[in-house]
């Protein structure tokens, strides 16, 4: 099957159930498959009156919503090929994706998008078209989404538009350039094929059923979310509800109330480390006493739409601690593995089957195998059929025996796959030990008081960090000390400065010593997609960070600004090993030191105000 037949399975069975959400005004709207199936129709017709033909490159430039939905489908039963491109990329990086792909049509959000493309729009770019707004006067052929439409309605009569089921499924589907965490973006090809297999093994590890609401956040530009979050979810006749923005998750969670939701680790991570931020407020004695622990269920629950069956989790590695944590809440997560190449899916935890701190068993059809040094490789239907006009870079992604190395460094116990770090991340110490960064980078942003650390010391002697602590968590400390609201200040603060320092010594104890950072560089602004520190699917971009930061790293190593963790060189900086008190707390009380009565006699009172505050 080709993934138009899948789509009209459900309009078949569904024609009259939700298919699309999407935000108007103060309340969610709904497009029915039926409608979703005519909106295609016509797109399809109005873009082979205007040109487009079998085999044609057409690309998508926007957020999520139902035109890029109508758009991805329309184009692909023309035969013809989506190229996806990210809406937060910068001019430069859209016309590489352009030329690159050899996009002749463009299908774009707005005016701001088309801007990105007038200065530097390719010779074989002959038509553009704009879901929102009056489109841009440059002298080009510019139609709004609502003139593709009435032409292709007006034509749909005495236009033949291709028999979908005319379309082979070893057919190129789309073309989609990975995010380029390091080096050129290329530009993967996958078919039909490749994708339906991957949605039907997909399916049979976590099943979507026509009743479930999905609330889609992460970019469609993705495969990870174009897959897993449009086409296996149409496929099975359930509804897609489109967020609003990152911003405003929160709020659209609680309107759409999805039974299956999404995600990346990060995400799930600020969610966590504002718990804990919230927790640690609450003083010790209370929640000893208390059912602290069921409130912050509750509200959890409540805070994701109080439906959620389970929820996905891939794009990157999440934590056991955290994993677990949701589970016991009643939200389970179900963690998954892929690469852009393998359309995307390799690895999933199945329903009711989840192994926390790993990313599930290969699923359906697709075979595994660790190379000598360890490195994760691929085959299956799912593989791609290579980079878009790169052979030499396909041939390398592949071994002689047709393996896709997948540039991963894993673990197989007990058939469960556990993902190490990247091959090309893992650090090489001019003492000859290897240290994989991600476990380490990953407990230490468990702290509610740091967002993001990266690890450094490739041919260095010892390890060392880079850290953006959480700002908005340290804002009380900063009041609590008169320090203002100049980052620079708090970082050079002592009450700050200690406060990380412990936070980054706890969560580092448990590795070896070798591994542990011994000196940290504190960055004062935060990792953002814009500044091109972060992949669109918020990965850091390790390579532009070292590079960014240069001057500060060799700094640090020179000893010249820095702060101590685990170094030997400073006398004040605790290397003892003994457990620290929580980031906050007090010291624990000596032993047989006898504890005033009053705070239990008080804690029934106060049960009352944290019930209301916590429901609130």
């Amino acid at each position: 099957m080709n993934l138009l037949e899948l789509l009209r399975k459900s309009v078949n069975n569904h024609a009259d159930r939700p298919c699309l959400l999407y935000k108007q005004g103060k309340r969610y709207q709904s497009i029915t498959y039926g409608e979703f199936w005519d909106a295609i129709r016509e797109v399809a017709a109005g873009l082979l009156a205007c040109g487009v033909q079998p085999g044609d490159k057409v690309a998508i430039l926007s957020t999520n919503c139902p035109q890029w939905a109508i758009s991805d489908y329309a184009i692909l039963s023309l035969g013809a090929v989506v190229v996806p491109i990210y809406p937060t990329l910068p001019a430069e990086q859209v016309e590489f994706i352009l030329r690159n792909a050899d996009v002749s049509c463009l299908m774009a959000e707005d005016a701001a998008q088309l801007q990105k493309v007038d200065a530097r729009w390719p010779s074989h770019l002959k038509l553009a078209v704009q879901f929102f707004g009056d489109p841009v006067d440059c002298g080009r052929q510019i139609l709004t989404f609502a003139d593709i439409r009435a032409i292709g309605k007006e034509r749909l009569p005495s236009l033949q538009l291709p028999d979908i089921s005319s379309i082979e499924d070893d057919q190129l589907a789309t073309i989609v350039h990975t995010s380029g965490t390091s080096g050129t973006p290329k530009g993967v090809m996958l078919t039909h094929a490749n994708i339906v297999s991957n949605i039907q093994a997909s399916l049979t590890c976590l099943p979507v059923e026509p009743t479930d609401v999905t609330l889609s956040f992460l970019p469609l530009s993705h495969i990870f979310e174009r897959t897993v979050g449009q086409y296996a979810v149409l496929s099975c006749g359930a509804a897609i509800a489109y967020a609003e923005g990152i911003e405003k998750i929160q709020q659209n969670l609680r309107e759409v109330r999805p039974t299956v939701f999404t995600t990346v680790p990060r995400l799930l991570e600020k969610v966590y480390a504002g718990i804990q931020q919230r927790t640690n407020k609450i003083p010790r004695f209370l929640r000893v006493v208390l059912p602290v622990g069921w409130l912050i269920r509750r509200k959890l629950r409540a805070g994701f739409g109080g439906r959620i069956r389970y929820i996905i989790s891939g794009g990157a590695g999440l934590a056991a601690d955290i994993a677990e944590f949701f589970h016991q809440a009643g939200l389970p997560v179900y963690e998954g593995y892929g690469m852009t190449e393998t359309a995307p899916v390799i690895c999933a935890n199945r329903y009711n089957e989840a192994r926390p701190g790993t990313v599930g068993k290969p699923i359906p059809g697709v075979q595994i195998r660790l190379a000598d040094d360890g490195e994760l490789q691929v085959k299956g239907p799912n593989v791609m059929q290579g980079y878009y006009k790169a052979p030499d870079e396909t041939a390398n992604t592949f071994t002689e025996d047709g393996w896709l190395r997948t540039g991963d460094i894993a673990e197989i116990e007990d058939g469960y796959v556990k993902i190490v770090d990247r091959k090309k991340n893992i650090l090489v110490l001019a003492t000859g030990k290897n240290v994989a960064p991600w476990p380490i980078e990953n407990s230490i942003t468990l702290s509610p008081y740091i967002a993001e650390a990266v690890l450094i010391g490739d041919r260095r002697t010892y390890v060392a960090c880079l850290l953006v602590p959480d700002f908005a968590a340290l804002a009380p400390i900063a009041a609590e000390h008169n320090l203002g609201d100049d980052r620079h200040v708090w970082l050079q603060s002592e009450p700050v400065r200690s406060l990380i320092r412990q936070e980054v010594m706890r969560a580092a104890e448990k590795f070896a010593d070798f591994e542990r950072p011994k000196r940290a560089v504190l960055l004062a602004n935060e990792l953002s997609m814009e500044a091109g520190d972060l992949t669109p699917t918020l990965k850091v971009r390790n390579k532009v960070i070292l590079q960014k930061y240069g001057p500060q790293i060799e700094s640090m190593y020179a000893g010249e600004e820095y702060l101590p963790i685990f170094d030997q060189t400073d006398e004040s900086v605790q290397t003892t090993g003994q457990p620290l008190p929580a980031a906050g707390q007090p010291q624990a009380t000596e032993q047989g030191r006898k504890r005033p009565i009053w705070p239990y006699a008080a804690a029934g009172i106060l049960f009352g105000i944290l019930v209301r505050l916590w429901v609130r």
